[in-house]
C-alpha cells in the first residue's frame, strides 16, 4: 500500500489536506494509550458564535444578543470532539458562509470564537476591559491552506497553553469579512488579551504569537505573510 502523502498545510478542510487524518498516525500501542487518557487543558474553554441580523428583523441586534454559547471543553478529547465538526476559514474563501440552523431557522454566523470559560467575548467583560487584541487581516490571495494553517496554529496554541504568556490570552475570534466582489477580500483573526498596560508582556505575546502562526507541519517556519499586525485597545472602536 502506498504511503500517505504528507499534507502541505495544517488544514482540516478535506479539499486542502485530504490526508490530514492519516498524517503521522500513531502505532497500535500508542493509540491504545491515547484512548485510555484524556489530558486536562490548562483552562476550560467555550466556543461562541456571533450571528448576523436576519433581513426581517426591524431593530438592530445588540452585540450581546448576537453572541451565543455553543459548547465548552476542558480536556484534549473534549476539544477535538467539537473542533472536528467546525468549519475552516478556507470555506469562506470558497464563497461559503457559516450557517447555524435552529428549529428550522437559518442564521448566518459572522464570527466563530473560542474564549476562556467565564470570560464573555465582549470588551465590556471585566477581564477584557483593561486589555486589547491583535488583529490580522489574512487576504484571500494567500490561499485556503495557509489561512487555515494560521488559524489552527493559533487555536491549538491557545487551548494548549503554548503561546506565552498564556494567562494573558482571553480568546480568539475568526470574523467573516469576505466580500468576494471586493478588491481585497480577507478573513480577520483577532487574538484578545488582558492588561494592555503591561507593555513588556504584550510585546512578548505578539512575538510568540507570530512564531506560532509561522509554524509549518514539517517543522520549519514560514514567512510572515500576514502583513501588518494591528494592536487595538478595547473600548475605542466598533466590533
Amino acid at each position: 500500500m502506498a504511503e500517505a502523502r504528507a499534507p502541505e498545510f495544517l488544514s482540516f478542510n478535506s479539499k486542502i489536506s485530504p490526508d490530514i487524518g492519516s498524517f503521522q498516525q500513531p502505532s497500535a500501542s500508542e493509540l491504545e494509550e491515547m484512548k485510555s487518557k484524556d489530558p486536562p487543558l490548562r483552562y476550560t474553554w467555550t466556543i461562541w458564535e456571533q450571528v448576523a441580523q436576519n433581513p426581517g428583523e426591524k431593530q438592530p441586534k445588540e452585540y450581546s444578543d448576537a453572541t451565543h454559547r455553543v459548547a465548552s471543553f476542558s480536556t484534549v478529547k473534549g476539544f477535538w470532539k467539537y473542533w472536528n465538526h467546525l468549519p475552516q476559514p478556507s470555506e469562506l474563501l470558497d464563497g461559503k458562509k457559516f450557517v447555524r440552523e435552529v428549529d428550522g431557522s437559518r442564521s448566518i454566523v459572522d464570527a466563530l470564537m473560542v474564549f476562556r470559560e467565564g470570560i464573555k467575548p465582549e470588551w465590556e467583560d471585566p477581564v477584557n476591559a483593561s486589555g486589547g487584541h491583535f488583529q490580522f487581516q489574512l487576504p484571500a490571495s494567500l490561499g485556503g491552506g495557509p489561512v487555515d494553517e494560521k488559524w489552527n496554529n493559533i487555536v491549538l496554541g491557545l487551548v494548549g497553553g503554548s503561546i506565552e504568556p498564556a494567562e494573558m490570552i482571553t480568546g480568539v475570534r475568526l470574523v467573516d469579512k469576505i466580500v468576494l466582489k471586493s478588491r481585497n477580500p480577507a478573513v480577520r483573526i483577532e487574538v484578545w488579551f488582558s492588561n494592555m498596560d503591561d507593555a513588556d508582556k504584550v510585546d512578548l505575546l505578539e512575538s510568540n504569537l507570530q512564531k506560532c502562526m509561522a509554524a509549518r507541519l514539517d517543522g520549519t517556519c514560514g514567512q510572515p505573510d500576514w502583513g501588518k499586525i494591528e494592536r487595538k485597545p478595547h473600548g475605542s472602536q466598533k466590533k
